[in-house]
């Protein structure tokens, strides 16, 4: 009996239910009432701080990723902008006799006291470019020095001075250009030079060395206004050197 009279009320509830249901169509039907949104249209709002998370990112990644890669470019340019060293010089070690990069540095060494602060910042750098290679070595890395000396001398205008044996300044001075690209003003380079980038371990070096500095007349880099300063600081340098 009881379950009965359960069940009658379920049924009752049910149909009553029903009925609302029908009224609040009708209604919308007439236009008494708005219909509800579409379920698609309903947003979810995001609870939780994860969900809120996931909801931002879903939205905003692509925004977010360009946003990390514009700044670590940035960053990049910036550290690379404040360590990059300003060198007053550039002298090119060119010869058929590959030098160590520690030879490299020792030359730089030496040759420091001879340089001036031509740049005006303060401090006096000076850099070796190191291009040496084995006559008769490795074809491809000895294609790779010629390259990278003919860049230096068309694009590095602090880079005024080279230290060459015979037939490297021979291949210079090969270069087609209506003037020589060295002039006379080479000197050579003494016992002193020797015995300061003397290194145990390494080939002997090459006798006859010396140290020229290019011309840049006829040349793009004539009405190069740095290129102007820093050759007439490398003069200097040889005056220097010469006494």
């Amino acid at each position: 009996m009881d379950d009965k009279k359960k069940f009658d009320s379920d049924t009752i509830s049910q149909q009553r239910k029903a009925r609302e249901e029908f009224l609040e169509l009708k209604r919308m039907q007439s236009g008494e009432i708005a219909p509800p949104p579409p379920p698609s249209s309903e947003a979810k709002t995001p609870g939780t701080l994860s969900e809120k998370s996931e909801n931002f990112w879903f939205y905003n990644r692509f925004k977010v990723i360009s946003i990390l890669f514009v700044a670590v470019v940035l960053a990049i340019g910036i550290i690379q902008c404040a360590t990059r060293k300003n060198y007053d010089l550039k002298i090119t070690l060119y010869t058929m006799t590959q030098f160590s990069d520690e030879q490299a540095q020792k030359i730089e060494e030496y040759f420091t006291p001879y340089c001036s602060d031509v740049n005006k910042d303060g401090q006096v750098l000076l850099s070796v470019l190191n291009c040496s290679y084995t006559e008769g070595g490795n074809r491809q890395f000895t294609q790779a020095m010629d390259t990278k000396v003919q860049s230096i001398i068309v694009a590095e205008t602090e880079a005024m001075l080279f230290i060459v044996d015979e037939k490297t300044l021979e291949r210079l001075n090969s270069i087609p250009s209506s003037t020589s690209l060295f002039g006379n003003d080479a000197v050579m380079l003494g016992d002193d030079f020797y015995s300061a980038i003397k290194t145990t371990g390494y080939v002997d070096l090459p006798e006859g060395l010396r140290i020229v500095r290019r011309n840049i007349s006829n040349t793009t880099m004539q009405k190069d206004k740095n290129a102007a300063i820093c050759y007439k600081a490398a003069g200097a340098f040889l005056e220097k050197l010469r006494k």
